[in-house]
């Protein structure tokens, strides 16, 4: 792990991504704010109400919508999982830590292959200081729940807790229902739902650590394949009629479920009184998964780098910074993300 002094070279000038948009300043070292990042997997650009859907129902992100600064042109660090991830933990691009696919760069029939492929690591080297270690290194209590696909085990990169993060980038077992086969993760009932034992994790977590400053990178899995919903909810989107291409009802479902988890991490904020003390961020790591659901108006989807591989939606809530119900059509990329919150810090 590096020197606090290492960090400083992170630090921009201006905060590109929020301060130059919103009113306000940062709160001084006596009051630093704790920091919830919510990264959605394969969440698309419109899978949202607050981006205009009207066929998948997200009231609870909705409500932090209102609540914070909406990035109307905000984009992921690349089209698929990993490397998006990799951006986002380092703060630097995939040149510099390698990571530009999921896997083999090399996979598929090369008989069809116009270019060499550029060789591909599939682990964020240790090299790399991750915000886990920027924030622990300077006093935060870290934690991440659910997806990694860094390779490494997060508690040797910066995160004090890990539960249910490893190599692989897909749910595994029995997917989404228990019984699990992730670290840290035991199965308490039969029939669990991965998504809502997340949410529950985390909210355990803020109880216990809400005494001083945390990171919560609360990573779901969902909705990534393969698509398995609680059949209640599913039963629900069966009845509703297609909406601009939104259609699979167990897709849906599952959004739901990601957007009750998310209620309930808030509502734990709130409880506690921690909500004006705390960053809370809602990203997705790659477009919308072109098999399951529609990136319209955009062209394309996850695994291309046309607008729908890319465009995400973001939500900022910055308590003292950013507006209510503020938004921005400022091009923002999850690599400012990085820079941003340590200076926030």
């Amino acid at each position: 792990m590096r020197s606090a002094t290492d960090y400083h070279r992170y630090f921009p000038a201006l905060l590109g991504l929020i301060v130059g948009c919103c009113l306000g300043t940062v709160a001084p070292a006596a009051e630093r704010p704790n920091v919830v990042f919510f990264l959605i997997d394969d969440l698309g650009w419109t899978d949202v109400s607050f981006m205009g859907s009207k066929y998948y129902e997200t009231p609870h992100v909705d409500r932090l919508a209102s609540q914070g600064m909406v990035f109307r042109s905000a984009y992921a660090n690349a089209p698929n999982c990993a490397p998006s991830r990799a951006c986002l933990m380092s703060g630097q691009y995939t040149p510099r830590h390698g990571i530009y696919t999921v896997g083999d760069s090399k996979r598929g029939n090369a008989q069809f292959r116009k270019l060499e492929p550029t060789k591909n690591t599939t682990t964020l080297a240790d090299r790399f200081v991750t915000i886990g270690e920027a924030l622990q290194a300077s006093g935060y209590t870290t934690a991440t729940m659910g997806k990694w696909h860094l390779g490494k085990d997060p508690t040797s990169q910066g995160f004090d807790v890990n539960i249910a993060g490893r190599e692989w980038g897909s749910p595994s077992g029995g997917g989404y229902h228990s019984p699990y086969k992730y670290p840290n993760l035991v199965t308490e009932k039969p029939g669990e739902y991965l998504t809502d034992r997340l949410g529950q994790e985390a909210c355990k977590f803020i109880e216990t650590n809400k005494d001083k400053p945390f990171f919560l990178y609360l990573t779901h899995y969902a909705v990534h394949t393969p698509i398995q919903a609680k059949k209640s909810l599913a039963a629900k989107y069966k009845a509703k009629a297609p909406v601009g291409g939104h259609k699979n009802a167990s897709y849906a479902a599952m959004i739901e479920s990601m957007d009750d988890s998310i209620g309930a991490v808030l509502g734990k904020l709130d409880a506690l009184k921690l909500t004006e003390k705390t960053i809370v961020i809602f990203f997705s790591d790659n477009g919308g998964h072109g098999g399951v659901t529609s990136n319209a108006p955009l062209r394309g989807s996850k695994g291309m780098l046309y607008e729908g591989g890319i465009r995400e939606p973001l939500v900022i809530k910055w308590p003292g910074v950013t507006s209510s119900g503020s938004t921005s059509d400022e091009p923002v990329i999850g690599v400012d993300l990085y820079p941003t919150l340590l200076e926030a810090t």
